[in-house]
């Protein structure tokens, strides 16, 4: 495992590197594989090496949302570090791998590594501010058509692959799991996903994501 293809640990210092090396452990998983779930004692922070890792939440009506979409880079229970107990379940979007660090080891490097711990806040930080995102755009607060819009552009962005004509998002996109990310029923999501179809912004089939149009689906978004 290279250390420094992880962007987590670029600053981290050479007795940093060397302590994760000593320490990590990878394991991979198969697509749907839940990497940790809520309650459930864990005592190792997560970070993705490759592939992606869907946080979400299911309620008391055993209604699943899907809170946040991770590629590689990125820690996936930050939380633990408060108590091993995560609030929030973790599956894997496609075949996935990670390493992971014991909680104490963390800590222990968090500690002595300032340039570390640093961009360990600021991970926490970037999540707090999508959180607040999310919260704005919540079912009262934005149309759903403006919701869907948000999540696709914003995962075309930051996950696209660009194909000539059109960019492809690199895991299933379901009606379900839009449904799931965006907090409401399969029905109005699907009424949603054949509008934009037939406007020429995006389609999805069978799984598949192509984004056509990332301009049109900005202007939904903005739309009065």
């Amino acid at each position: 495992m290279m250390v420094e293809q992880i962007p987590l640990f670029a600053q981290a210092s050479p007795a940093t590197k060397t302590k994760i090396l000593s320490y990590a452990v990878t394991k991979k998983y198969k697509k749907g594989e839940y990497v940790f779930r809520v309650k459930e004692k864990t005592e190792r922070i997560y970070i993705v090496i490759s592939g992606y890792a869907v946080l979400e939440r299911i309620n008391r009506n055993n209604n699943k949302r899907a809170v946040f979409v991770f590629d590689k880079g990125n820690i996936l229970n930050e939380i633990i570090l408060e108590r091993p107990e995560p609030s929030i379940n973790c599956y894997a979007l496609t075949n996935l791998e990670v390493v992971s660090l014991s909680r104490q080891r963390f800590l222990e490097i968090m500690e002595s590594d300032f340039g570390f711990t640093k961009v360990v806040l600021e991970s926490m930080s970037k999540k707090i501010r999508r959180l607040y995102h999310q919260v704005e755009n919540t079912t009262k607060m934005m149309r759903l058509d403006k919701q869907v819009a948000s999540r696709l552009w914003k995962y075309g962005r930051d996950f696209g692959i660009q194909h000539e004509g059109f960019m492809e998002l690199p895991f299933a996109v379901t009606i379900t799991f839009l449904a799931e990310l965006v907090g409401s029923n399969q029905e109005s999501v699907s009424r949603v996903i054949r509008e934009f179809s037939r406007a020429g912004i995006l389609t999805i089939r069978h799984g598949t994501c192509r984004i056509y149009d990332m301009e049109k689906l900005v202007n939904k978004i903005n739309e009065p």
